[in-house]
């Protein structure tokens, strides 16, 4: 467990309190009052009073219990040796309630709505950590070197984070973090930045074999990422986190960064994956609101539009 997830932590502390009766009266008090001069409605069905409602609430948690393999609809990403493309593994689909809840919280500064995106992103670290069809570690290389798995977050772009005034993908992470439900051995390393002022297509060094597709989507995210100066990378066992992913650019271009740094990424997680498992069942239900979410994003509006 990490040191800030202790029982004298500050989060620790900060949920006792909010655990007892009094307060949660105070706070039950506080929100009944707030539906009334600030009403809010669900960001997924539009029902009053709650930024997302019980019955979408229960229908997130629904979608994100079973963390898929989403790495086969990834053109962008980079191929292994054995030319397959790097793991990846995905929270839940890209659509429903939780297109529309990670939209929220993205773009909308409903940050409340991390109370309910981090555990399923908590419980899709727990999978490639070692459950079934995990991407992780090979038996055998389980325990790994001193320091274990480093949980990479894609960085958000500086222009981003000064629009929002935080960075959505860190936020989810630290919310797993101090809550000690990062898998045991996985701690987190914010080693990567941004570019500021780089324009795709400058010069940048090629990040080992590829997929024939998606070489739009990688130009246009190439040299976007360097690895922190001063960041001890070398022989780094790692994850790479992101929010969603659609054509796997985003992430190739970490792994890049990572990889001629002298890392070695083990697999990718993320929330939300835009396109579904081959097993998924394509007459699912979902709002209209999630839709116009869907487009939203193809439009570019998602931090990432890189994929």
């Amino acid at each position: 467990m990490p040191p800030t997830a202790g029982a004298g932590s500050p989060a620790r502390r900060l949920d006792a309190l909010f655990s007892r009766p009094l307060v949660r009266g105070a706070l039950s008090a506080a929100r009944d009052f707030l539906s009334v001069v600030a009403p809010t409605e669900c960001v997924a069905c539009g029902a009053d009073d709650a930024v997302l409602c019980p019955r979408c609430r229960g229908a997130l948690r629904a979608a994100t219990v079973r963390p898929f393999p989403a790495h086969e609809a990834a053109e962008s990403l980079p191929l292994l040796t054995g030319l397959e493309p790097v793991p990846a593994l995905a929270a839940g689909v890209y659509r429903g309630e939780l297109a529309a809840a990670l939209l929220a919280f993205k773009n909308r500064q409903r940050v409340s709505l991390a109370s309910v995106l981090a555990p399923a992103l908590a419980g899709a670290l727990r999978r490639a950590a070692g459950g079934p069809e995990a991407p992780g570690p090979s038996e055998g290389d389980r325990e790994g070197p001193a320091g274990g798995i480093a949980v990479v977050p894609v960085p958000s772009r500086f222009s981003a984070r000064v629009r929002r005034g935080y960075a959505p993908v860190e936020v989810l992470l630290d919310w797993v973090d101090t809550r000690g439900l990062m898998p045991p051995g996985y701690r987190i390393a914010r080693v990567l930045r941004h570019r500021p002022g780089w324009r795709p297509g400058q010069q940048g060094a090629a990040g080992g074999p590829q997929k024939g597709k998606g070489r739009r989507a990688r130009g246009r995210t190439r040299g976007t990422m360097a690895v922190r100066r001063g960041a001890r990378v070398a022989g780094m066992r790692c994850v790479v986190l992101d929010d969603v992913l659609t054509t796997g650019a985003t992430a190739a271009e970490a792994y890049r960064c990572l990889v001629e740094a002298g890392a070695r990424v083990e697999a990718i997680v993320v929330l939300a994956a835009t396109r579904p498992p081959r097993h998924a069942d394509p007459t699912r239900r979902f709002s209209a609101r999630s839709a116009d979410g869907e487009r939203e994003m193809w439009e570019g509006t998602l931090d990432s539009g890189r994929g």
